[in-house]
């Protein structure tokens, strides 16, 4: 019986990890298994999210510096969430990197390793996958001078009562809402209105980023109708049950120190946990 061939997690350039004939056969037959894809539709997915997975690395000192084995073990979280690594305003998920510490010894010892961190619309499509809603519809920006409202019906079930002043009496931005569908035809609200919004700018500023992330003032002064938009959908999904994913995953969150998608904080020192070891040999 021939040994099986294992993935070279040393290899100079990070980025052909995934080129690796053992970490594309696992990845694809992933897809397969989990997501019953044909193996023709496996092997593109496979090809497309292996070129997402490149640029992403490219693009990042930080990830190329970073352990093959917590790359390759990030890329296979795509083939097992089912998510992708395309970047864009509704992107499912990212690459992150942070430092570790792995003593030698009984020395601390700090390598850089990576994970997927899932946005809000990859966490709502897991969601949906996992059963727990049907679908979020499009997060409605009020405006000032529009009418928001939220309310109950006879039964006691919330309600929202909008009405959109049109034309427009002003630009300027006071919340956001949105209606989720659930299963057995249920209706849930969330909203998140001025006062949250600065909570949330707050959240945002560390020591390198006084003023916090730029979305928040971008659009005139105002916070960007999308980053807002997305950050409804995040804080709608926090009234359901948290989702089981391993520990190779993160969620994006309101958390101090939040990151913007587009690019990962170098300059700030980061802990997470010890890879183990014995993951390599599951490849």
């Amino acid at each position: 019986m021939a040994e099986k061939i294992k993935p070279d997690f040393n290899v100079a350039d990070k980025t052909t990890i995934v080129d690796q004939q053992p970490v594309k056969d696992s990845f694809i037959d992933t897809l397969i298994r989990m997501h019953k894809l044909s193996p023709e539709d496996a092997e593109a997915t496979y090809e497309r999210e292996a070129r997402y997975f490149k640029r992403l690395v490219s693009d990042s000192s930080w990830l190329k510096e970073s352990t093959g084995i917590s790359l390759c073990s990030a890329f296979f979280e795509v083939a097992i969430t089912g998510l992708s690594l395309q970047t864009g305003s509704k992107a499912d998920a990212f690459l992150e990197a942070r430092n570790a510490n792995q003593p030698i010894n009984g020395q601390d010892h700090w390598v850089k390793v990576a994970r997927l961190v899932v946005t809000a619309y990859g966490e709502l499509n897991l969601r949906i996958k996992a059963g727990q809603i049907v679908r979020i519809n499009n997060p409605i920006v009020i405006y000032e001078g529009d009418y928001f409202q939220p309310c109950t019906n006879e039964r006691g079930e919330l309600r929202v009562d909008y009405r959109p002043s049109i034309p427009r009496k002003s630009q300027v931005i006071i919340g956001v809402y949105c209606s989720i569908v659930l299963p057995h035809n249920g209706l849930d609200f969330k909203w998140l209105l001025d006062d949250d919004i600065a909570r949330l700018h707050n959240y945002s500023k560390t020591k390198s980023q006084k003023d916090g992330n730029s979305l928040y003032f971008s659009n005139d002064g105002q916070i960007d109708t999308g980053f807002l938009e997305a950050k409804c959908i995040k804080h709608a999904m926090r009234a359901y049950t948290k989702l089981k994913v391993s520990e190779n995953i993160g969620f994006e969150d309101d958390q101090p120190n939040e990151e913007d998608p587009s690019f990962i904080k170098e300059e700030e020192k980061k802990t997470t946990t010890i890879i183990n070891k014995e993951e390599e040999e599951t490849f």
